[in-house]
């Protein structure tokens, strides 16, 4: 499967989270790279300059999206959402209670950092350095910044990783409650990146969240850019055929975070038309309910 043949990345992060680029960067990146459409999918957020479920940018169609941290079978996993209603009250709830997990996580992160490392910096200092929500990613290019570690990977190595010295869980909301939130607000629910859920039961988790109402797997994706130990076994080509095996919409995107990210690779990873027309008739069906 060419995942470079397409017209729409469906994946990508702002400065509302953990990207580098604003919003109107990302369609200026976009238009550059001759994509038709885009949907911004922040962490756990919703930009503040995305208003509509998608509107018409400089000739490109920006999708409102999200990525929802959630729980199935004791495992963390990440849904999309797309289509969605900003200003939806649910969504809004879940979103907020997310973050609520996230910042305690953090400040949990930064106290460990204080005694497994030299950092110094104060968990509000940070905090107020970082565009749009902190993540590890943030927490990371300060221990860069600090000459603690010289690059990203070696900060999740040393310290931020699931086995690093400053690794903290966080807690999760459950995945039906993300699924019933996205298609509250009138989304289309995803489920990213099966190739990087730490998991040996791909089957019995997507089994799970369509007994909950997933709508669609991520299928396009640059799984080769990333690291593969401890996450499951699937290729783009078994993801395509877990979607077939489910009835499931295949949804795909770059994961672009940005330049100076190491993940600046917005349009190598695309949808089709077709695929992006079957997301969009899913989502109006969905409203007009």
């Amino acid at each position: 499967m060419d995942s470079t043949a397409g017209v729409a990345d469906l994946h990508m992060h702002t400065v509302a989270s953990d990207g580098t680029c604003s919003v109107d960067e990302r369609i200026y990146q976009a238009r550059q790279r001759d994509l038709d459409a885009i949907a911004i999918t922040d962490h756990d957020s919703v930009s503040a300059d995305i208003q509509d479920r998608n509107t018409v940018a400089d000739g490109l169609e920006l999708i409102a999206g999200v990525e929802v941290r959630a729980d199935v079978l004791d495992t963390k996993v990440e849904l999309l959402g797309y289509f969605i209603d900003p200003d939806d009250e649910r969504l809004t709830s879940i979103l907020e209670e997310v973050r609520t997990y996230r910042r305690e996580r953090n400040r949990q992160i930064i106290d460990r950092l204080h005694e497994t490392s030299r950092l110094d910096r104060s968990y509000a200092d940070i905090r107020a350095e970082a565009d749009g929500i902190l993540g590890r990613p943030h927490i990371a290019n300060v221990l860069i910044d600090e000459g603690i570690v010289d690059s990203i990977g070696a900060a999740f190595d040393e310290f931020l990783a699931n086995d690093g010295k400053a690794f903290v869980p966080m807690e999760r909301v459950p995945a039906p409650d993300v699924i019933d939130a996205i298609q509250s607000a009138s989304g289309v629910v995803s489920l990213a990146h099966p190739g990087r859920i730490r998991t040996d039961n791909m089957e019995g988790i997507v089994e799970k969240l369509v007994k909950h109402g997933l709508d669609g797997i991520e299928v396009q994706y640059p799984y080769e850019a990333a690291p593969s130990e401890g996450y499951a076994d699937v290729s783009v080509e078994d993801a395509a055929a877990l979607a077939d095996e489910h009835g499931l919409l295949k949804t795909g995107g770059s994961d672009c975070h940005g330049p100076e990210s190491g993940k600046f690779r917005i349009g190598e990873v695309r949808v089709t038309q077709g695929q992006l027309e079957a997301l969009r008739e899913c989502a109006d069906q969905r409203r007009s309910l």
